[in-house]
């Protein structure tokens, strides 16, 4: 499993993270898209909040909410340069 290393909030509900294998770029939440639980990352101060579990390795915030890591890796790997990074 691929594990994220380190993990910095970005404006627009963006992630800047950094795995295991070297691997970093940015990764769109995109809560309004997800909806549900996901909606509560539209505020600031709990996007903010974003860890990385060091148990399993993975962004998640103190409202219940993950991502998988393998899911971020594998799409940040696909949109290298599409957020700038």
């Amino acid at each position: 499993m691929t594990r994220v290393l380190e993990v910095k909030p970005l404006p627009g509900c963006r992630v800047w993270v950094r795995f295991a294998d070297g691997l970093e770029g940015v990764y769109a939440v995109e809560p309004e898209r997800r909806g549900g639980v996901f909606d509560l990352l539209r505020d600031p101060a709990v996007f903010e909040a974003v860890t990385i579990n060091p148990d399993f390795g993975c962004v998640e915030w103190p409202v219940g909410i993950d991502l998988c890591p393998n899911a971020m890796h594998m799409e940040i790997q696909q949109n290298i340069g599409k957020y700038g990074e």
